[in-house]
C-alpha cells in the first residue's frame, strides 16, 4: 500500500508565497549627501564677509577724505589773509629795521661859503701836502673844504680832525681865527690848535710841532 499522505499533512493545504503575504520589500529612502549643503552655508559666509568687507572699506575710505576735508578747511581758515596794506606796512616795518640796523655815516661839516671874498685858488706855503680828497683834486676853495698838512709831523687824519673842528668852531662863532680842540685817530690824544686866517687861507698849529692849512 502505497504511502498516503499524513492526515496532518493534508489538513494543512501549502500556502503558495504572494504578494499579499511576502509583501513588497520595504523601500529605503535614499541619503542626499551633507556635503553640498555644508559647501552651500561656506559660500554663503564667505559672500557675507566680502561684502562686509567692501562696506567697511568704503565707511573708512569716506570718514578718511571727510576728515581730509576738514583738515584743509581748518587750515585754510586759520591762515590769515594778507592784504596789500598789510605787506606794505611789514615792507616799510624791514626798511626801518634795516635802516636802524646801519649806522649812521658821520659826514664832516661844510661850509658852503666862508666869510668875505676868498680865493678860489689861494698861494699855500710850500710844505703845504694835500689831506682830503678836495685837496687833492685841487677843487676850488673859499669854503674850507681843503685841508693840507704843514709838517712832517702832521698826519693827513688829524689835519682832517683840525679841519673838521675848526669848521664847527665858524659855523658856531661866525669867526675864521680862535681855538680848537681836535682829537688825533692815530694817538687818540686831544690837542688844543690854534688857528688865524690871512684872508686866503687858515693857519692852525698846536701839539706835536703840527701844522694844518684849511682853504
Amino acid at each position: 500500500m502505497a504511502d498516503s499522505p499524513d492526515q496532518e499533512t493534508r489538513r494543512f493545504a501549502a500556502v503558495r508565497a504572494s504578494s499579499e503575504t511576502v509583501g513588497s520589500p520595504t523601500q529605503v529612502p535614499a541619503k542626499h549627501p551633507r556635503n553640498s549643503s555644508i559647501i552651500g552655508l561656506i559660500l554663503i559666509l564667505i559672500a557675507i564677509i566680502v561684502l562686509a568687507g567692501i562696506l567697511l572699506i568704503n565707511s573708512l575710505s569716506s570718514s578718511s577724505d571727510d576728515s581730509s576735508d576738514a583738515a584743509e578747511s581748518s587750515v585754510a581758515s586759520d591762515t590769515p589773509s594778507v592784504t596789500p596794506s598789510d605787506t606794505s606796512e611789514a615792507e616799510d616795518s624791514a626798511g626801518s629795521a634795516e635802516s636802524a640796523e646801519q649806522p649812521t655815516e658821520t659826514t664832516a661839516p661844510s661850509a658852503t661859503q666862508a666869510a668875505g671874498n676868498r680865493p678860489a685858488q689861494p698861494s699855500l706855503p710850500a710844505d703845504a701836502s694835500p689831506a682830503n680828497a678836495a685837496a687833492q683834486a685841487n677843487t676850488d676853495a673859499g669854503d674850507l673844504n681843503n685841508v693840507y698838512t704843514g709838517s712832517a709831523s702832521t698826519s693827513t687824519e688829524f689835519a682832517q680832525a683840525v679841519r673838521d673842528a675848526f669848521v664847527n668852531h665858524y659855523l658856531e662863532t661866525d669867526e675864521l681865527s680862535g681855538q680848537v680842540t681836535a682829537t688825533s685817530p692815530v694817538t687818540g690824544g686831544n690837542y688844543t690848535m690854534n688857528c688865524t686866517d690871512n684872508g686866503e687861507y687858515v693857519t692852525c698849529t698846536g701839539g706835536n710841532n703840527a701844522v694844518v692849512y684849511i682853504s
